[in-house]
């Protein structure tokens, strides 16, 4: 509920501000360049102490974010410095919280089930992904913004209030005293010097530069080129967790498939593939459809490479590696000042078609090698 109210809405808050396409890209870079920002001491932190209580600290945060940013807005006090601060503060927290939540999932289901516990972590979020878009646009198309925010925060203290009922996680044991910097430094050399990780990090970043920047451009796509307003920017993120949804239900049904390597590079060229079909639809509905493919092949990509990385990891460095995650976020937010500069000169479909088109171009690349293998 509430990082799902956050993704719909700080977008259509920025754009509400600001009416410019290239202030909805700064705030989502300003998330994004935090997250990178964090990624240089997350991973440790996710070594180093009791993941589920750092996820509790995070939305703790998150929780008075969302209500403060309310606040404002009931207040008439709101202006674009406060959007981009939220976003900063956001970016930061959620930095540490997603690495927190991706190996946690291993500490409880173990390796044997990992395919099938991110799938149904990824399930969970990808329900509420499909409801809370359309019930957030209905919200503030019909009521205000603030309540937004309202329901964020309230999402947040709900989620961590029930986090503090899970039992049986031990505190994380730091093996040795070095500095936080020789730590960092260990993930990184594991990360650089073993390919197969290597290429997997490789994708994932390109994925997130290029392909997830897309979701910042919504807002612009909804009122610019759709003309569907507020709830018509429900009903596309609805629509696309509706394709995440299949796919993490597929995935967690078929549990630990065979040839992850080639799930990976095909769900990688769709995402590209289906992008760039979104990009060029002026119908609401064809855009909803393409959108929901998009994601299913994107989800397919991710929760299979989540799952072949953290099974090629050693358990002790296993949240240092996983800082690709916020890395990942990161470069898809700070993207969006590029993408936000491209949307207010050229329109939001041309900056989505650019990124996606690179992503299409590397993944018929990855696959042409694949099969050569074959």
């Amino acid at each position: 509920m509430g990082m799902l109210t956050y993704m719909t809405v700080h977008g259509w808050l920025a754009l509400s501000v600001s009416d410019s396409a290239f202030w909805v890209g700064a705030a989502a870079g300003t998330h994004g360049t935090a997250m990178i920002l964090m990624c240089a001491v997350s991973g440790v932190l996710v070594d180093r102490l009791n993941r589920k209580w750092l996820i509790f600290s995070a939305q703790t945060i998150q929780a008075a974010l969302g209500f403060s940013i309310a606040v404002l807005i009931f207040t008439g006090n709101i202006t674009m410095w406060h959007v981009l601060v939220a976003a900063f503060i956001d970016g930061s927290v959620f930095a540490v919280k997603l690495p927190s939540r991706s190996t946690l999932v291993l500490d409880i289901v173990g390796k044997a089930n990992l395919l099938r516990g991110t799938a149904a972590n990824l399930a969970a979020i990808t329900l509420m992904a499909i409801i809370m878009p359309t019930a957030i646009g209905f919200i503030v198309d019909r009521f205000d913004v603030a309540w937004a925010y309202v329901v964020m925060g309230t999402g947040y203290s709900i989620s961590s209030l029930l986090l503090v009922f899970l039992r049986g996680v031990q505190r994380n044991q730091s093996p040795t005293k070095r500095p936080t910097y020789q730590d960092l430094k260990i993930g990184i050399q594991f990360i650089i010097q073993t390919p197969l990780i290597r290429s997997l990090v490789i994708m994932a970043l390109t994925a997130g530069a290029f392909g997830w920047v897309h979701e910042f451009m919504l807002p612009v796509m909804a009122v610019k080129v759709l003309d569907s307003g507020p709830q018509g920017l429900g009903y596309l993120m609805s629509s696309g967790s509706v394709g995440g949804l299949m796919a993490t239900l597929v995935l967690s049904i078929a549990g630990d498939v065979q040839h992850k390597q080639r799930i990976i590079i095909l769900g990688y060229l769709g995402f590209g593939v289906f992008l760039i079909m979104f990009a060029a639809s002026p119908i609401l509905f064809v855009s909803m459809f393409l959108l929901a493919i998009a994601y299913f092949s994107a989800v397919s990509f991710e929760t299979t490479m989540v799952t072949l990385i953290q099974i090629s990891v050693p358990d002790e460095i296993r949240g240092r590696v996983m800082i690709w995650q916020p890395l990942n976020w990161g470069l898809s937010g700070a993207s969006g000042f590029q993408s936000g500069a491209v949307a207010a000169v050229l329109g939001a479909p041309i900056a989505i078609g650019l990124g996606a088109s690179i992503l299409t171009l590397n993944g018929l690349r990855l696959l042409k090698s694949e099969f050569k293998k074959t």
